[in-house]
């Protein structure tokens, strides 16, 4: 017998004492996902111009993670389940982090701070060479 067919056996075994957690839990790990939910809402208004996206990825993968673990019972699971969960987690993380790394180090021109920024010529309906009217070089207007 193969290594994982013992592993889905012996967690059918398991699974089949149905050790589910009780009312409890549920409820309490609701109410952790509508106390993030709110966090969620209110940070959204406040524009957060530095740590906001951190913010809302960390929160949606806090509450991916108690919906997987409670509502998905993966928190009662043993062996392969815990490993593919704890793995995909990882990557969940690192994914993030490199997304964020990504723009946490884009260029962001710097102005003194007297001065206003200048109106770019790409606004919907302005004439001009990269405006609304495009032209190629070589026509003349």
């Amino acid at each position: 017998m193969s290594a994982m067919a013992n592993e889905s056996m012996k967690e059918d075994h398991e699974m089949r004492g149905e050790h589910h957690s009780g009312p409890g839990m549920y409820i309490l790990v609701w109410g952790a996902l509508m106390v993030l939910t709110v966090v969620t809402v209110l940070t959204g208004r406040m524009h957060l111009p530095t740590w906001g996206l951190a913010l809302a990825l960390v929160i949606a993968s806090v509450k991916g993670g108690l919906v997987a673990l409670y509502f998905m019972h993966l928190s009662e699971h043993k062996g392969a389940n815990r490993l593919v969960f704890a793995t995909s987690m990882l990557f969940v993380v690192l994914m993030l982090l490199f997304t964020l790394f990504d723009l946490g180090t884009r260029f962001r021109p710097a102005l003194p701070s007297n001065s206003t920024p200048q109106v770019w010529p790409v606004e919907t309906g302005q004439a001009g060479r990269y405006g609304g009217m495009l032209k190629s070089p070589d026509t003349t207007p």
